[in-house]
């Protein structure tokens, strides 16, 4: 009686423990959205550079390291390109920007001053980080 009830207790183990493996925990709708948002953020900043090849053109070398939004960059091969073989390639970046530094070009005497990049001014918590109801 108790190698029956043992059995019947192994089998309803191991069916609950197969149910349960099957489900996955469910994502937040506001997990959802943020990571969505932030891929479309992604997506609207995506550049490129123009990586040199081995034997590069003049005109691809003076653009190395220079960063282009992807639907405004130039064609591989350039125009000026006199390379026989062009083995010039893109490498690809989530932001134009190179680096942290995000204050503004203009100086701060004609007012287009966006600011400097040190403390945080904000008295109330971060609003982008409440949750979503």
């Amino acid at each position: 009686m108790k190698l029956i009830i043992g059995i019947v207790v192994l089998i309803i183990g191991v069916f609950l423990f197969l149910r349960m493996r099957g489900r996955r925990a469910p994502i937040d709708d506001a997990v959802k959205a943020e990571s969505r948002d932030t891929a479309r953020l992604k997506a609207d900043f995506h550049a490129v550079s123009i990586r040199p090849g081995a034997f590069a053109c003049k005109a691809a070398r003076e653009l190395e390291g220079e960063r282009f939004l992807s639907g405004t960059a130039p064609r591989i091969p350039l125009p000026d390109c006199d390379a026989s073989d062009c083995s010039c390639r893109f490498a690809h970046h989530d932001d134009r920007r190179a680096g942290d530094d995000r204050r503004s070009p203009f100086p701060p005497t004609i007012g287009l001053d966006a600011g400097s990049t040190g403390q945080d001014q904000r008295s109330d918590s971060d609003r982008r980080r409440k949750t979503r109801n």
